[in-house]
């Protein structure tokens, strides 16, 4: 027997939520593929910061 939970009774109130459809159109894409150009562009930053070619003045690899 399946167990209920806050979480599942506010995931079911959502509009929208029908387990197993697909809805037609792009739903969430814009949303993730704006979450994975931020993460992509932290990523470089570090990366950049990492290899020395960001210098920041408080931060040193020695």
């Amino acid at each position: 027997m399946a167990q209920s939970t806050r979480l599942g009774n506010l995931i079911k109130s959502l509009p929208g939520y029908a387990p197993g459809k697909v809805v037609p159109g792009w739903g969430t894409t814009p949303v993730m593929a704006g979450i994975g150009f931020m993460l992509l562009i932290f990523m470089v930053t570090i990366l950049q910061i990492y290899n020395q070619s960001l210098l920041l003045q408080s931060i040193s690899f020695e």
